[in-house]
């Protein structure tokens, strides 16, 4: 907690042109270490100073006056999992983090107090006996209306960011939360996480028109992020519609995982951390589609994108998962310009979509078929020039829409599909219409393409496939025998993300194939209007 406070400091220095140094806090994950490593050889004039420790840390910096005290905090001890809102929890280090970037303060819980006095440091504030409310009630004026860091006091992580930013940060959905989300300025980002409930969380601050980030786990974001706004984002391939052969009639089907909204996922253990997902060893094996947070990457850590660009096969593919986590139908609705809100993040995104080479967005939402769902849908597609589609599941059930697709027009006029999902690989979900396992997915494809009126056929569908759902690879025709425990999954033999999705395709007959979701929306495009696929088709010659 303490040397996040510092690296927070020594980063709103820089910002304020106060100070020019960064600060590194190393963890030892593969990732990170990777995307630091990636920037130091981009950025050839950045040179490091040496490795210090968290009180030399704090003297460098009293020493240049970008640390001007210590703020005094009590460790949270309840009892119960984290992320969760526990009995008798200890908000104080929230409250703390809060004054850091307004007092100037590093943050000290009381076990430290007395070597922080050591180090010449004086108390600027004791916080153990305040609430968060009476933080944000007394310091308000002081805070960014930019920017609210949600966060567990449990964890240190993306607490610099929050400091530098001079973010207020709370954690729990009581006030002064739902007052601070008023307060803040529309399509600010929310740093971290707000536990509890994920839809009741992501429900507020949408309704707030507020932007989550999933980025709770997030660590060094000050350093990373040093300098996006000047730099091209690179941008990642995708398929060049010519090559498709368009001779092939053939039903189809793209897979797609779920997720890809997660920041810190992206930046910590989604390439390296785990055989589940980039890292496996079968990747390329079948069409794929990733979902990803490249928007938010292209601000908070380029590096990624860059590595996901040069190490991708060309089954690979990656769809834009919403441009932040929030619900679309339920947008800026505490708002009075609701609409005139989403235009605007459209817009944005749109604009980093562009910068990053994706063309697909993907969206999360309650009701798929709601009006405010439609009218979402609608002005979203208004604000872009050469969207490909948009992605749709239901947030429950992932596959509710049954496949149905919309069709709304760009700024240009041009129809966009709105897809939405039609199957769902899901561990212990065998009971639900066209979800659960991957043998239960590949027969209900095989049935749907087989019960399909000859005059529809071929027919174009797209599986959204849970990241975190473990399986166990089964022969055979019982389809919940792929299914197991969860917990302690992996040590059961189990295997979730990339390897399930192989096992349905396996079980796909020839007749049925498996295509990218670049190539499943250029068919379903040219399925409903040829003439005009065409035209757009003839300006890639």
């Amino acid at each position: 907690m303490m040397v996040q406070s510092v690296a927070g400091l020594a980063a709103q220095a820089v910002n304020e042109r106060r100070g020019d140094e960064l600060v590194w806090v190393d963890d030892g994950n593969a990732d990170l270490e990777d995307w630091y490593a990636r920037l130091l050889v981009a950025r050839p004039e950045l040179r490091t100073p040496g490795t210090f420790g968290p009180w030399e840390l704090v003297d460098r910096y009293s020493k240049r006056g970008v640390i001007k005290g210590y703020i005094l905090y009590r460790l949270d001890q309840s009892q119960g999992e984290i992320n969760a809102y526990r009995p008798g929890m200890d908000c104080s280090v929230n409250i703390a983090t809060s004054l850091a970037g307004v007092l100037g303060g590093i943050i000290v819980n009381g076990e430290l107090e007395e070597e922080a006095k050591a180090h010449g440091l004086t108390l600027l504030q004791d916080v153990r006996n305040k609430t968060q409310s009476w933080c944000f009630q007394t310091y308000r004026d002081q805070f960014n209306r930019r920017m609210l860091c949600t966060q567990d006091p449990r964890k240190p992580h993306a607490r610099d960011l929050a400091i530098a930013q001079r973010a207020f940060t709370v954690y729990g959905k009581a006030e002064p939360t739902p007052a601070a989300m008023k307060w803040l300025e529309p399509l600010s980002p929310i740093l971290g996480w707000n536990g509890g409930d994920e839809f009741a969380t992501t429900e507020l601050s949408s309704r707030y028109g507020l932007i989550q980030t999933s980025t709770d786990w997030c660590m060094n974001l000050p350093v990373l992020m040093a300098g996006t706004a000047k730099p091209e984002a690179p941008k990642a391939q995708r398929l060049d519609p010519v090559t498709i052969d368009w001779s092939d009639r053939r039903s189809a089907v793209s897979f797609i995982g779920t997720d890809g909204d997660n920041v810190q996922w992206f930046e910590g253990n989604f390439f390296r951390g785990s055989e589940s997902y980039w890292n496996n060893p079968d990747r390329g094996k079948i069409p794929f589609g990733w979902s990803c947070c490249f928007a938010h990457l292209a601000q908070l850590c380029p590096e990624a994108i860059e590595y996901a660009r040069a190490t991708r096969s060309p089954n690979d593919s990656f769809i834009e998962w919403g441009g932040g986590y929030y619900y679309p139908d339920r947008f800026g609705s505490n708002r009075t310009n609701r609409w005139e809100l989403f235009a605007r993040h459209a817009r944005r995104t749109w604009e980093l979509m562009q910068r990053t080479g994706t063309r697909i967005i993907g969206f999360n939402l309650p009701r798929y078929d709601s009006p405010d769902a439609q009218r979402a849908y609608e002005e979203l597609a208004s604000q872009t020039d050469g969207l490909l589609a948009i992605l749709v599941f239901q947030y429950d059930p992932y596959q509710g829409g049954a496949g149905k697709t919309f069709w709304v027009k760009d700024r240009n006029g041009i129809e966009v599909p709105v897809i939405i999902a039609r199957y769902s690989i899901w561990e212990h979900a065998n009971r639900r219409e066209r979800a659960g396992t991957p043998a239960k997915i590949a027969r209900k494809i095989v049935e749907t393409v087989e019960n399909t009126p000859p005059w529809q056929v071929p027919r174009y569908d797209w599986v959204i496939c849970h990241a975190w759902s473990y399986f166990k690879k089964a022969s055979g025709l019982d389809e919940n025998a792929e299914n197991l425990a969860q917990e302690n999954a992996a040590n059961q033999g189990g295997l979730r993300g990339y390897s399930p999705v192989t096992w349905c395709a396996e079980r796909l007959p020839p007749g049925i194939r498996v295509i990218g979701p670049e190539e499943l929306v250029w068919r379903l495009r040219m399925q409903h209007d040829p003439s005009q696929t065409k035209r757009l088709l003839s300006q890639f010659h």
